[in-house]
């Protein structure tokens, strides 16, 4: 059996991304969302901690001004 890539490529799409039932597409997005978004989410926040730490440890000492 041969099918042309094109077709094959259609096919994945329309099974990727038509559902049968309105809940078949809410568990599709919510897994979306939560293997897609939320690691990269969980990085950004550790970083955001990693830079706050390393900015305190580097900052100066603030000096006096003089008039």
């Amino acid at each position: 059996m041969t099918t042309s890539f094109p077709a094959r490529v259609r096919a994945w799409l329309a099974d990727a991304f038509y559902f049968d039932t309105p809940g078949q597409a809410a568990d599709a997005m919510a897994d979306a969302t939560r293997w897609g978004w939320l690691p990269a989410l969980s990085g950004v926040a550790a970083g955001a901690d990693q830079v706050r730490r390393t900015h305190s440890e580097t900052i100066p000492e603030p000096r006096e001004l003089s008039a």
